[in-house]
């Protein structure tokens, strides 16, 4: 499973990465009372004060003079010579953590798998789990496999006009895009 707020072994519910302990039934009846919008405007909430935590305090550290800038520096090595490109760069990248965690996409994305997985793992659903990683592996996985030159053939075509007729750039990028697709298909069956 990838993301949960509960860890289920042998029936007994932990809160992530341990503390308050729960039977599993008593865990199940409790969301099921709660629901499922319940659980997203909680896991939403503490998501922003999350981030606004972040940005108020790491932040600040990163952009001046903190232990962690300091320590960006050294371990890069930011403040020998010329390395101003090298600054802009970091800079850049800080301001990108950021907006990637305001990002709406990203907040969505976490709380729909945070609340999807905390609810799998009260379920506990191994037989769901095992068909969708058996469904992936000795499925998907083998008819991508078996249509590997249809589908890249295909896929290059309709890119053809994009690499402005070079086949080759775009069977290379229907190449790529198609084990993309194999690792996240199979990611996601492993995550679960």
């Amino acid at each position: 499973m990838g993301l949960s707020a509960i860890e289920c072994p042998d029936g007994l519910c932990h809160s992530h990465h341990g503390g308050h302990a729960v039977e599993r039934e008593t865990m199940q009846s409790t969301l099921q009372l709660h629901g499922k919008d319940w659980c997203e405007r909680l896991a939403e909430r503490i998501y922003e004060i999350s981030v606004d935590t972040f940005s108020q305090s790491v932040m600040p550290s990163l952009h001046t003079a903190g232990w962690q800038r300091r320590h960006l520096d050294w371990e890069f090595k930011l403040n020998d010579g010329e390395s101003e490109p090298d600054r802009t760069l970091v800079d850049g990248m800080i301001n990108a953590t950021e907006s990637f965690l305001r990002s709406s996409e990203v907040h969505r994305l976490f709380i729909q798998e945070l609340v999807q997985g905390t609810f799998a793992e009260a379920d506990n659903d191994d037989l769901r789990i095992q068909a969708v990683r058996a469904l992936v592996e000795t499925e998907i996985v083998a008819m991508l496999e078996e249509r590997r030159d249809e589908l890249l053939d295909r896929l290059a075509q309709q890119l053809l006009e994009s690499a402005q007729g070079d086949f080759t750039a775009a069977r290379s990028a229907s190449e790529e895009a198609l084990l993309e697709v194999e690792h996240l298909v199979v990611n996601h069956a492993e995550a679960l």
